[in-house]
């Protein structure tokens, strides 16, 4: 499983982030991390950084395990992976699931690390570094939008011309509750702005293929902004739909045939299509092959 517990027995007294860094081959601010999220305890208590330990032990830590995903390109200083959908790029909490950290890690090491997100139910391109020189070039890439996505999604309606949606995002963690992951249009939010290209109408469904370019990246940003004019994404569980139903899917309690009835398809169809960048003066331009 990803996170596993292991007892340790110290005979000599050292710095807990010394001994992290000896048993997980880590750096410093990985151990850190390690340590502010409580994962070294001693009699049920976390083991503060600064902390001199001594005697048993418990460290809880990422063990990746091969998933059965390989990426679909590597070189020296990075990979791109192209996600299944209802995959997370991280494990959530210490829960037992796997994730694209898995195969992430498992291929390259504990110090390989994703650029960027895809939510969980999106399938699609996922840039990751694999080593921490690379990981901040990447990052600042990312920062200063120099990597270039776009998006393949099938949504309700029909949609004849290019349209740009500016419209403000908000958060809703704060209001708590099981719907708080959802992301809100309000004046208070943060600018966000995605084009929205129309490729294909099928007329027997009523549906579209659109091409989404998110030119700002917030929380479910093409999902929110395609839901808010009117052409929700097929099958997705937040958006343009019921509460209840939503409610339903994140409590996890929805059979297959309930979540194509309910959403309108077996699964998100939003597709992270296309990636492209120049790094270290060379141009890189990637396509998924992950089907809608």
């Amino acid at each position: 499983m990803p996170f596993i517990t292991k007892i340790f027995d110290i005979s000599e007294s050292l710095p807990a982030y010394k001994f992290v860094m000896q048993t997980l081959q880590c750096n410093i601010n990985q151990a850190q991390k390690i340590l502010d999220k409580g994962r070294l305890r001693q009699q049920d208590s976390p083991i503060k950084k600064n902390q001199r330990i001594m005697g048993k032990i418990e460290l809880s830590y990422f063990e990746p395990c091969d998933i059965g995903l390989k990426p679909l390109f590597a070189n020296e200083n990075f990979c791109v992976f192209d996600k299944p959908h209802d995959l997370l790029i991280h494990p959530k909490g210490r829960y037992y699931h796997y994730s694209l950290n898995d195969a992430l890690k498992y291929h390259f090491g504990h110090q390989a690390n994703a650029i960027h997100r895809l939510d969980k139910e999106t399938s699609g391109l996922v840039l990751c570094a694999t080593n921490p020189q690379s990981e901040v070039s990447l990052k600042n890439l990312m920062m200063q939008h120099q990597i270039h996505k776009t998006y393949l999604a099938k949504v309700e309606g029909k949609l004849t011309q290019e349209i740009f949606i500016d419209e403000p995002i908000i958060t809703q963690k704060h209001l708590g509750g099981d719907l708080c992951i959802k992301s809100a249009i309000d004046t208070k939010g943060k600018p966000s702005q995605t084009q929205i290209q129309p490729l294909k109408y099928d007329k027997d469904s009523n549906t579209s293929l659109v091409r989404a370019i998110p030119l700002t990246g917030r929380t479910h940003q093409i999902r929110l902004h395609l839901s808010h004019i009117g052409h929700r994404i097929l099958g997705d569980p937040l958006y343009g739909v019921e509460k209840a139903y939503s409610r339903d899917y994140l409590a996890g309690i929805l059979t297959p045939k309930q979540y194509a009835l309910f959403f309108g398809a077996p699964h998100l169809c939003l597709n992270a299509h296309t990636l492209h960048f120049t790094f270290q003066q060379r141009s890189y331009h990637f396509q998924s092959k992950k089907h809608l």
